[in-house]
């Protein structure tokens, strides 16, 4: 049986040890599960091709084992990972927090990351169980975003009522529904690993 590899993906202007990250890479690690939550450089003034020659050095090549978070705009990071770095490859699952992968108002200045449209077919057929979370009240990446990715990706979609952008200066440090679905999609996956 292998053990799954989870890697959680922080935003922009964000950190590792910032938000719920901490305590999801906790929760990971307590089920057995090998998980990385790596420093994306300069991230108050990021660039695409820097984040994923970061996320390359990490993450590598991605497999049925590979389990991917991305939080704002570390998800359309990964889907750009994903499209242009490893289009081939198959992975286990991903779990996107507040993503868009188009131009969100207020965000011009991260108009690299969503330039190249994303192939949402080869997401779908290679990346085998995705869901995306969003908040309701998010007044950063309004939730009609997170929705359209949603739809783009054939992903389930989950509205949370009253949780901003997911910061934790919003008081948003554990955020158990990423949990819960990391443990189905566990539990479902090929490898059948049932966490600890």
């Amino acid at each position: 049986m292998t053990v799954p590899r989870l890697f959680i993906v922080h935003g922009f202007m964000a950190a590792p040890e910032h938000h719920w990250f901490p305590w999801l890479q906790q929760v990971a690690e307590q089920a057995g599960v090998v998980t990385e939550a790596p420093q994306l450089p300069e991230s108050h003034s990021p660039q695409l091709s820097h984040w994923l020659e970061s996320l390359e050095s990490v993450v590598g090549e991605p497999d049925e084992n590979t389990w991917l978070v991305g939080h704002s705009l570390g998800c359309i990071t990964l889907l750009n990972y994903l499209n242009q770095r490893y289009p081939q490859a198959v992975t286990g699952g991903m779990i996107l927090v507040s993503g868009f992968s188009e131009a969100v108002p207020g965000l011009e200045m991260l108009a690299d990351f969503v330039r190249q449209p994303v192939d949402n077919h080869r997401i779908i057929s290679n990346v085998r169980q995705r869901a995306v979370i969003a908040s309701l009240n998010d007044t950063i990446v309004p939730a009609a975003f997170s929705l359209r990715l949603s739809q783009q990706l054939a992903a389930p979609f989950y509205g949370i009522p009253d949780s901003g952008h997911f910061l934790g200066r919003e008081g948003v440090t554990e955020l158990p529904l990423v949990a819960s679905l990391l443990q189905q999609f566990w539990s479902q996956s090929a490898a059948g690993y049932i966490p600890a």
